[in-house]
């Protein structure tokens, strides 16, 4: 071997460039802050509210439709329209405040359907169908009458809809 020339396996390791474990995790720290903090302000909190909202409205209405359909004796569930908020319906019982969920600042929530006082509310009957705010287990209203459709008109606009048939999804009603 030549003077001056070293052989492979006998190389300085600490002349190899790179990272260190303590320099990268220091790194997606910094960048995992940077993106908590941009991305509020990149989406928006007027979308984070809307579709928290959406989401609470989707389950409260699932929530109550499976009510109604263990409940079959009486006919009182649902959820009412008040304004700004939308509360759930279960046959005079009083609701906890935390179960009203409140429509967001500067969204509007549109109705829509030809079911009788929907602007006030609707029920499920016991086969989990929406029908009208007068239905009632005596008198009981038959499925298929009307489908449903809640629209939250503001920032990001996204419909919900309750099939005639009592499916719930989220999208337009066609």
């Amino acid at each position: 071997m030549r003077a001056g020339l070293r052989p492979f396996a006998s190389a300085n390791v600490n002349s190899m460039q790179g990272f260190t474990l303590v320099e990268l995790l220091i790194v997606i720290i910094l960048v995992g802050i940077m993106a908590v903090t941009a991305l509020p302000a990149l989406i928006g909190s007027r979308d984070v509210a809307a579709s928290t909202f959406r989401a609470e409205l989707l389950s409260l209405l699932r929530y109550q439709q499976q009510q109604a359909m263990q409940d079959t004796t009486r006919g009182c569930y649902g959820i009412a329209f008040m304004g700004t908020t939308v509360a759930p319906v279960e046959c005079g019982s009083s609701i906890a405040a935390e179960r009203v969920i409140t429509v967001p600042e500067n969204t509007t929530l549109q109705v829509s359907g030809s079911l009788l006082g929907l602007a006030n509310g609707l029920r499920f009957n016991s086969q989990g169908c929406p029908v009208s705010t007068s239905h009632s287990a005596a008198a009981p209203e038959p499925c298929g009458q009307s489908m449903v459709e809640l629209r939250l008109n503001g920032a990001q606009a996204a419909p919900i809809c309750i099939q005639s048939q009592g499916f719930i999804r989220q999208g337009a009603c066609n």
